[in-house]
């Protein structure tokens, strides 16, 4: 192993550790409550590291999120304006949802995994909401959400590509309205908060997206 490789996995573990800080407090605290040296000391670093690193608390905000929805063993420094297409093979599921050989084994595949996603970014939902005042961070969410609907466009096109398809008459944009709207963070938290454990949520959303999306 080189002195370069060291140095380079030295520095994602550090961002990882940093990322995971943020994300920890963020869901504790809300975004007003964190503050950039909270984060420091959380991770075990200077504060000037994670200004560096970061530059503000809203990009470290839009890091939280993204690690969250990648898992945080996988997140590493994002592109620059990175598009969906290119974001979407980061996920270890990906290839099993697109070697899935029906609509249905794909759609379950993509659910089973997606409900852990929302299970991590559902924790952040109250800082998202709560970092409206601040004109970056509100960049940051609105973007995310951009993606989010790009992403199970993505999705959707993939499953209509299978036998048999989307149901009879459902065209993209529609199942991806009803993606969007139901396999939600905030609809994860809803249901967590009435105690429904994470099998149960998955056991639900699977039934749910299948009788939409699917013929019977």
């Amino acid at each position: 192993m080189t002195t370069t490789g060291t140095r380079a996995e030295r520095t994602l573990a550090t961002r990882r550790r940093m990322v995971k800080a943020a994300y920890d407090l963020f869901r504790a605290n809300g975004y007003l409550g964190t503050t950039i040296s909270a984060v420091a000391a959380e991770a075990g670093v200077a504060v000037p590291t994670i200004y560096y690193t970061f530059s503000t608390k809203a990009a470290l905000l839009g890091e939280a999120l993204g690690a969250a929805i990648m898992g945080f063993d996988r997140w590493r420094e994002p592109p620059p304006d990175p598009a969906v297409a290119a974001l979407l093979p980061w996920h270890q599921w990906w290839a099993d949802f697109q070697a899935a050989p029906t609509s249905g084994d794909a759609l379950r595949v993509f659910i089973e995994y997606g409900t852990g996603i929302l299970q991590r970014v559902g924790p952040l939902v109250p800082a998202m909401r709560g970092s409206a005042g601040d004109p970056d961070a509100a960049g940051f969410v609105e973007m995310n959400e951009e993606r989010r609907i790009e992403s199970y466009r993505e999705v959707v096109k993939i499953v209509a590509g299978k036998p048999p398809g989307l149901g009879h008459g459902l065209t993209i944009q529609a199942a991806t309205d009803i993606l969007a709207a139901l396999l939600s963070a905030d609809v994860y938290q809803g249901l967590s908060a009435r105690s429904w454990s994470h099998a149960r949520c998955t056991r639900f959303f699977q039934q749910l997206l299948a009788s939409q999306l699917l013929d019977p």
